[in-house]
């Protein structure tokens, strides 16, 4: 796709970033994410993937909740479907955020994961905040095997932090950018760390090899 001359002044800041540049920018344009999460962490994201141009649909048949209001819902939106409130406002935040069915999956923990990648899990452990991420190519097993000893994430303005690195974690992703399987913690005041991926038993057996 080539960018009109609106979009080219929407995301001037980001195709002005070698890394992104315009071809990364049609990228993040085509490739959709599907969001899974209803708490700060998951709001975050989409409000920073919208705005960045990565249309954004929701999933999931959760409601919103009293703790949803912030970013993109509002008091009137509690107990509405999230995928519904997320159809509504993302237009708002950015027409060629529009998503339709597809794309990669970013969600809160506890999630089922399906679908193409990328996958990025918002997750915790009670003190600290992580992503755990998944490109095309990473191990589904040892993706599975790591978010699964993870707990929800966290909330307030850790949550906040958390989504806005999940977001930037999913665009590194749809740009081709960084390894294909990883996690990092997030500690206040904002410190990050790696998070040392779990493994499944046939990479742990290839690992062990000679």
């Amino acid at each position: 796709m080539a960018l009109r001359e609106d979009q080219i002044l929407r995301y001037s800041r980001q195709i002005l970033l070698r890394v992104v540049g315009g071809r990364g920018q049609e990228a993040l344009l085509s490739g959709g994410a599907r969001v899974d999460g209803l708490g700060a962490s998951g709001l975050t994201a989409t409000a920073y993937l919208a705005g960045g141009g990565t249309p954004v649909t929701g999933v999931g048949s959760l409601t919103m909740g009293p703790w949803s209001p912030g970013f993109l819902a509002s008091a009137r939106d509690v107990g509405q479907p999230v995928a519904e409130v997320l159809a509504r406002v993302v237009p708002e935040v950015n027409p060629d955020a529009a998503g339709t069915a597809g794309g990669g999956l970013l969600a809160e923990l506890p999630a089922a994961w399906s679908g193409e990648a990328p996958w990025v899990a918002l997750g915790g452990d009670g003190a600290r905040g992580a992503v755990v991420f998944r490109g095309a190519d990473g191990c589904v097993w040892c993706f599975g095997e790591t978010v699964r000893h993870l707990g929800t994430p966290p909330d307030g303005a850790m949550g906040v932090a958390l989504g806005a690195l999940g977001a930037l974690v999913f665009q590194r992703l749809r740009l081709g950018m960084g390894p294909s399987l990883g996690g990092r913690w997030l500690s206040a005041p904002g410190a990050m760390t790696d998070l040392e991926l779990r493994r499944c038993s046939r990479c742990a057996a290839a690992e062990a090899k000679p």
